[in-house]
């Protein structure tokens, strides 16, 4: 158990509102200034933390560099969607998609460094459908996959969980650590949605085997079916597998409402699961855990939702 004392961060900016996806776009600047101002309401307690700017050898710990270069080039050519897929861009999508992985670096480093026990990180573009080649389902960057990568390189960390519980499965994770035994990959998703993948039969392949998990939950479902599969699935691969940190992607829209998504969880569905994975950082990785921002598509859902999420960090 960990005994320091618990300090929870918050990062947030205005500045994630400059990658500007288009009117009518889902993933939007409106969707995430109705979130930025939830989190503005925080106890004073939760930390509000700075983030700074990935380097691009930091995005190529994941990313190969032609595929960087070509995020750079559609950007700076004024393309309105990114030539690898759905993902809308503007002008600024290069440098705030930086930001949001640096960001996350930044909370990363001050967890490891004591400054803060557990943080979440409320960026934009979302990340976890971006392969190490390829951008899709509205994202650029692979935040998540970054920091795990930036763990095991920058801070000497062995194995590393990666807890995905949007209602979309993370393909581009899921794709980056398939064959990687030291990043265990958990993703709770709706089964046959977007991007069509994360079956049950997909538990990586060579030397990763058995250290990727996918469960495609019924459409329809409730909280309760998810977290019965933490609790009789999830839970104990990952007590076998003792992660050192433990990164969240969360997404929220598996929330009830959200016109993405066709799972009916409740906020409390999400304060259960994230004591839950409280617990298994307690238990062996220090309390270390980073949980970044992916989906969520009803703004007064997503604020609602993001805020229990957070709470529930401190519990």
């Amino acid at each position: 158990m960990n005994s320091d004392p618990l300090i929870i961060g918050v990062h947030y900016d205005v500045a994630y509102e400059r990658h500007d996806t288009g009117p009518g776009h889902p993933e939007s600047a409106g969707r995430y200034r109705v979130l930025r101002e939830a989190l503005a309401t925080l106890p004073p307690d939760i930390i509000r933390f700075p983030g700074r700017r990935a380097t691009v050898a930091e995005v190529l710990l994941v990313h190969e560099a032609y595929y960087h270069d070509l995020v750079y080039r559609d950007v700076e050519g004024f393309a309105d969607v990114l030539r690898t897929g759905d993902t809308a861009i503007c002008a600024e999508s290069y440098v705030v998609a930086l930001e949001a992985s640096g960001a996350v670096l930044a909370a990363v480093d001050a967890v490891m460094a004591g400054s803060l026990t557990r943080a979440f990180c409320a960026v934009r573009p979302p990340g976890h459908h971006a392969t190490a080649n390829r951008g899709m389902g509205f994202c650029l960057f692979n935040n998540v996959a970054i920091a795990a990568r930036y763990l095991q390189k920058h801070h000497g960390l062995e194995r590393i969980a990666i807890i995905d519980w949007d209602v979309h499965h993370g393909n581009g994770t899921d794709e980056i650590f398939a064959t990687d035994p030291s990043v265990f990959y958990f993703s709770m998703h709706e089964r046959g949605s977007y991007p069509f993948t994360g079956g049950e039969e997909d538990h990586g392949s060579g030397e990763g085997v058995g250290v990727t998990l996918n469960i495609p939950l019924p459409q329809g479902s409730g909280g309760e079916i998810a977290l019965a599969a933490w609790d009789d699935v999830a839970a104990p691969m990952l007590e076998d597998f003792r992660p050192e940190f433990v990164l969240i992607s969360a997404g929220f829209d598996a929330r009830r409402g959200d016109p993405l998504g066709g799972l009916h969880w409740e906020d409390s569905t999400f304060a259960s699961l994230t004591k839950r994975v409280v617990a298994l950082a307690e238990k062996h990785a220090k309390g270390r855990v980073v949980s970044v921002l992916e989906g969520g598509y009803n703004p007064a859902g997503l604020a609602a939702a993001a805020l229990t999420h957070v709470l529930a960090l401190g519990d």
